[in-house]
């Protein structure tokens, strides 16, 4: 089908706003960012990043414009309970050679605090994990919800029916990899799974995953997500978004038909991994302005800018 031009997101022209060399220390990649705007108009990301000896670690990032950052002097640190951090140290941890640590946070506001989700990378294999943070510098170990080969979480920010909710894409063996939910009631123990949205189109046919963590709308809590389709070259990522029922997130409202950001510009086809477009934050600005910030090519991150009316409208449109 052939699709009218429309820019529902427009890349910001300082584009890419964070790179390696924005850091303090050697850095071979700083990208898949998790950014939230705090009650007193501070943008934090929470980055990927990738030191010189490829080492995984997050280093939080903090601005008043939402597009100048500048780096904290030193990455986040997890520091809690005995139990909880030996935990942590155990799926975070790869003996030899191999990618240690944790990487690709997303932040969500939830009961006053923050939340980050992430995955966790050891020997046994990648699983999702939950801290919290109070100030963006120390986190603390919540839980490791589900087995390995689990990814791309995000939390609603809000109770619903009672429970927690959480959005997460295990890795299926067969047939195109897809979104699922699960709840909880206090965070650390997880059940009601169920997948909820599978690939639809060509350009998110191999798998799709939550990108941003849910905003609250009056059509529904909406979400960026990121599509994958294979490429003689590889797989090529972009992002599209999604609206769940307010009161029954499993269920799908409406989601967009095309990629609403696709890999066009030198830098998201040229870096670690070419021909990468991945979401990972939805910040909606009191005039209904939106900034959505995603990884390009597994090396920097970038910067969009639409409206929330325009990015609901999309949702819908067929």
């Amino acid at each position: 089908m052939i699709y009218a031009k429309k820019n529902v997101l427009a890349r910001h022209p300082a584009n890419p706003i964070v790179k390696p060399s924005d850091m303090p220390a050697a850095c071979m990649a700083v990208y898949n960012a998790g950014v939230t705007k705090t009650p007193a108009g501070e943008y934090v990301m929470a980055s990927r990043f990738e030191s010189a000896d490829k080492v995984q670690y997050v280093w939080v990032l903090r601005s008043r414009d939402g597009v100048r950052f500048a780096a904290d002097p030193e990455p986040m640190r997890f520091d809690g309970p005995a139990d909880a951090m030996k935990e942590f140290r155990e799926f975070t941890e790869v003996k030899g050679a191999g990618l240690n640590a944790w990487w690709d946070p997303r932040i969500c506001p939830l009961d006053g605090t923050y939340y980050l989700t992430y995955a966790a990378n050891s020997g046994h294999g990648v699983r999702i994990g939950i801290a919290r943070t109070d100030d963006f510098r120390t986190a603390t170990p919540v839980s490791l919800p589900f087995p390995i080969h689990n990814y791309d979480a995000v939390l609603f920010p809000e109770k619903i029916k009672g429970e927690y909710w959480m959005l997460h894409r295990p890795v299926g063996q067969w047939g195109p990899t897809c979104m699922w939910i699960a709840s909880s009631p206090d965070l650390k123990y997880w059940g009601n799974c169920r997948p909820i949205a599978w690939p639809q189109h060509f350009w998110e046919a191999t798998k799709i995953g939550a990108g941003s963590p849910p905003v609250r709308t009056d059509k529904g809590w909406l979400l960026m997500y990121h599509g994958v389709f294979p490429h003689t070259n590889g797989k090529n990522y972009s992002a599209g978004a999604m609206l769940l029922d307010l009161e029954e997130p499993w269920k799908v409202v409406a989601r967009t038909n095309t990629a609403v950001l696709f890999v066009e510009e030198p830098y998201e086809m040229i870096g670690q991994v070419p021909n990468v477009l991945f979401p990972g934050a939805l910040v909606v600005e009191p005039d209904r302005t939106v900034k959505v910030y995603y990884g390009a090519a597994d090396f920097v991150e970038c910067l969009a800018t639409g409206t929330l009316d325009d990015l609901i409208a999309a949702c819908f449109e067929r």
